[in-house]
């Protein structure tokens, strides 16, 4: 044979040395004796327990074999030579992996303090624990070759097994285990966004923390609102853990919770919890709880394109709350350009507008004259186009929006109610009040100018209805033909795109008496000891100047009074009955008082605004 290995036994001491397939005794020190061989030619590696003549092939030393739920205990084998009297090999490493039925589960239903050793000792120990594993678990130890420190080969070569049982876990716990979500639609709502069901979860656990599978949990609610109902008054929990309740929702708007119970060991105790509250409402945006706005409503965009704009949306429902996430608001400009849409996080948007291309107020250039647009024109400057007022139109599937008198939730025949037309983006839409404009929809001999969201894809703009425009309705109300149908709520918001040139900022000095304001030279002639008067401030088209645009006011000689600073966010004044006057109905105005000192000299005015090259501008005069 090879030659001769020396024995060298982990404890005690040994005896017996030899060539290869030489077996020796190895004292544990306690009385025992194991055989143990140095050979290295092995060929029928073995599992199992014991050694020698009271080797136990395929069996495993379990160290209590009934357990409590949760509970663990310590598994072990030999790894023999059977063709050398099954003495233990150490002089080979051999690598073993651990699993049970329970431990293969998923989820897993028990855990080996590892997966897999690598030994030459020739024994292998493990620490096996119950995690929600019950009745009975079946062990497998098997055997591989093993070459520094890891496995090689992919069949086992031996395998031993043994079996365990655990006693039924204690229910410890029921916990809730979430929702599909926070709101879910009336029964009568068809909402894109919100669900028409609500799945919620609960988690039985042993008292280890442990899911416990096979539970029974009865399910109540917390109201009957509205018809809200349970599709199952129970359920049984699966591998997790874990039992659903399912929740189908009535006609009314409610918040609703779910109790789940379930019982202890004794089949007496109960045990239980609540959910998280769901909202069962419309989530459909309403008319009057829908809004839209500019953070900035006179950017310098008409000789800059690029600048850019916050438009955001606001969209609540019938009862004021948020619309769900993930609302889908629609967006179309008169010019520039703006995405599509964007979708709701708590009730609100945002896209940005960007300035490009075409401003209104060029209808008249030759690339656009033939285009036939609409535009807004200012009554004090006869009739005149104004430069780069822009009207943008948000808008969304939702209702009209009614007034609950007797608080059922729903609208009923005889209730106060809104009715809309389908929405225009209304491109002269200040005309309304500077003009008197009754035109709603321009059209020319072709049709419509202006942009149509034509809600039932007629071709046309359709008027108001008579009946509600809505979900919510009573069966009455249905049968007299309200709640046909939804709508787009909408609103627009206007911006002026002021010039950015600051050498083209123009002042305009006044005198005033009320609303009358007659303009002054800028001459020193008629000032007086003491005065008041106003500043006009606007952009070269006579528009409201570019935010960031401010006057200052100065005197020598003089003690001044006046509201001089930025321009306000805003698309100038609107109400052409007042300050009469005035060239334009789209500038600033910033009022100056004075009080001449001892040696009066001037008074200086300054507009500075930050132009097209971000060149600071000053205007000074003296009068």
């Amino acid at each position: 044979g090879d030659s001769g290995d020396s024995v060298v036994p982990e404890t005690g001491t040994g005896t017996g040395t030899g060539d290869d397939g030489t077996t020796g005794t190895v004292d544990n020190g306690d009385g025992t004796t194991d055989d143990v061989t140095t050979g290295t030619n092995i060929q029928n590696p073995r599992l199992g327990t014991g050694t020698g003549t009271s080797f136990s092939s395929g069996s495993l030393t379990i160290s209590s074999v009934a357990l409590s739920a949760g509970g663990t205990t310590n598994i072990s084998a030999n790894i023999v030579d059977s063709d050398r009297g099954n003495a233990k090999i150490v002089s080979r490493q051999y690598a073993v992996r651990f699993s049970s039925t329970c431990s293969e589960s998923d989820p897993a239903k028990a855990v080996f303090s590892r997966e897999e050793s690598i030994t030459s000792s020739g024994e292998v120990s493990v620490t096996y624990e119950a995690r929600g594993c019950s009745g009975t678990d079946i062990i497998s130890f098997k055997l591989y070759a093993a070459s520094e420190g890891s496995i090689s080969g992919d069949a086992p070569l031996h395998t031993a097994t043994g079996t365990i049982t655990v006693q039924p876990p204690e229910v410890g716990a029921i916990t809730f285990a979430g929702s599909s979500g926070s709101a879910i639609s009336i029964a009568t709502v068809a909402n894109p966004v919100l669900p028409s069901v609500a799945f919620v979860g609960f988690r039985v656990l042993d008292r280890n923390g442990n899911p416990i599978e096979g539970k029974s949990v009865e399910f109540t609610l917390s109201n009957n609102t509205g018809g809200v109902s349970l599709a199952l008054a129970s359920a049984i929990t699966n591998e997790d853990g874990i039992a659903t309740a399912t929740i189908n929702p009535g006609t009314a708007h409610t918040s609703i919770s779910v109790t789940a119970t379930t019982l202890a060991n004794d089949n007496v105790t109960k045990i239980s919890t609540s959910s998280l509250p769901i909202s069962i409402t419309t989530g459909i945006p309403d008319q009057d709880s829908f809004s839209v706005v500019a953070n900035i409503l006179n950017p310098g965009a008409y000789d800059v394109s690029g600048v850019t704009v916050d438009i955001t949306a606001y969209a609540a429902d019938q009862f004021q709350n948020p619309v769900p996430d993930g609302t889908v608001i629609n967006f179309t400009a008169e010019s520039g350009s703006i995405p599509s849409f964007c979708e709701t996080a708590n009730g609100v948007c945002t896209v940005k507008w960007r300035s490009q291309a075409y401003r209104p107020g060029q209808e008249d250039d030759a690339q656009y004259a033939s285009l036939d647009r609409v535009n807004e024109t200012d009554p004090r400057k006869g009739g005149a186009s104004v430069n780069g007022l822009t009207t943008i139109l948000a808008y969304t599937i939702g209702e009209a929006g009614f007034t609950d008198s007797n608080n059922n939730g729903v609208f009923d025949d005889g209730e106060a109610f809104n009715a809309f037309p389908e929405p225009i983006r209304d491109d002269d839409i200040l005309n309304f009040w500077l003009n008197n404009d009754t035109t709603d929809l321009d059209e020319n001999t072709n049709g419509p100018v202006e942009f149509i969201a034509d809600f039932n894809n007629d071709g046309t703009r359709t008027d108001a209805p008579t009946t509600y425009q809505g979900a919510l309705c009573s069966d009455s109300a249905r049968q007299l033909e309200h709640c046909a149908s939804l709508m787009y709520v909408r609103d627009s918001v206007v911006i002026t795109q002021a010039a950015t040139a600051g050498n083209k900022i123009q002042l305009f000095n006044y005198s005033l008496s009320g609303d009358v304001y007659t303009f002054t030279s800028r001459s020193t002639s008629g000032l007086g000891a003491s005065g008041y008067f106003a500043v006009l401030v606007t952009d070269e088209f006579g528009n409201m100047p570019a935010t960031g645009t401010a006057l200052n006011v100065s005197g020598e000689g003089y003690d001044i009074t006046s509201d001089a600073g930025q321009v306000r966010n805003s698309v100038g004044y609107l109400d052409p009955a007042r300050f009469i006057g005035l060239p334009t109905s789209f500038g600033d105005l910033f009022f100056v008082s004075y009080e001449a000192d001892t040696a009066p000299e001037k008074i200086e005015i300054k507009a500075i605004g930050k132009g097209a090259r971000d060149a600071v501008v000053r205007l000074p005069f003296s009068f």
